[in-house]
């Protein structure tokens, strides 16, 4: 496979993932957990293990769920990558993602992500400089779905300028399909080296500012290097996050029948 053709596939998958959630609403589907969560076991379908046709890059990965919840300092989203430079030396990087979803009103009509807070946004900017904001969004009339990846210091910027309601769908003009930029990472590319900033990181599994995800991957720059997974900083508080009754929906409404379909 190639890796253009990974990007389309995991996109094609995350999309569906992203209008089913949506169409199940009625029992607490669109919300940011769940909708991560289905995401995730989507772009997991298509296999932990990569080696593109076009890239000499060979990837192996692997996700992890909180058991619980608890306050974010580095983000909802944390991917931590070692990339293997020769067969003993390799460099850890990390990059973070905050999911945000999109909010509607009567009649399916988008009015911004306005759960966004500068407070949280600033606390995590200050953490890394590989940090950004995962936007789930639908448009029903076109029948789309889509997540995109933008710069924190970019929406924290437009945050601040109170354009987080009123142009909340422009904000994907501002980033890329998230799964560029999750592709990208674990190519080794858009990651955060300092070793101050990685060693927090994997600390931060024990403390009570836990991430809520961690996709630990690993990646070998040549088709030579056999990319080895290090998840001895994950503990017991987390578990891989494919479990066929988490999170649990809470039924609230009618079924809408009406949301986007692929």
């Amino acid at each position: 496979m190639k890796h253009s053709e990974w990007i389309k596939n995991a996109y094609m998958k995350s999309s569906v993932a992203l209008a089913q959630c949506y169409n199940t609403t009625h029992i607490d589907g669109w919300n940011e957990n769940y909708i991560t969560t289905k995401i995730l076991e989507a772009i997991e379908s298509i296999g932990l293990e990569i080696d593109w046709s076009d890239k000499p890059q060979k990837v192996k990965w692997e996700g992890f769920k909180l058991r619980g919840s608890s306050e974010n300092k580095f983000g909802d989203i944390v991917v931590i990558v070692r990339v293997w430079v020769t067969s003993d030396r390799y460099v850890d990087g990390v990059a973070f993602y905050e999911a945000k979803r999109q909010f509607f009103r009567e009649g399916d009509f988008p009015i911004g992500f306005s759960s966004l807070k500068t407070e949280q946004l600033s606390r995590i900017r200050e953490n890394t400089y590989a940090s950004n904001i995962l936007l789930y969004d639908v448009d029903v009339k076109k029948k789309t779905a889509f997540a995109s990846s933008v710069s924190m210091p970019i929406v924290k910027e437009l945050a601040e300028a109170k354009l987080a309601n009123t142009y909340g769908r422009d904000w994907h003009c501002y980033g890329e399909p998230w799964v560029v930029s999750l592709g990208d990472n674990f190519l080794g590319l858009h990651l955060d080296f300092r070793e101050k900033v990685v060693a927090e990181v994997k600390a931060s599994a024990d403390t009570y500012r836990k991430p809520a995800f961690i996709l630990n991957a690993s990646v070998g720059l040549s088709s030579t290097l056999e990319p080895h997974l290090d998840n001895s900083f994950v503990n017991n508080n987390y578990e891989h996050w494919i479990k066929k009754d988490d999170p649990k929906p809470i039924i609230r409404k009618t079924p809408r029948n009406d949301g986007p379909g692929f």
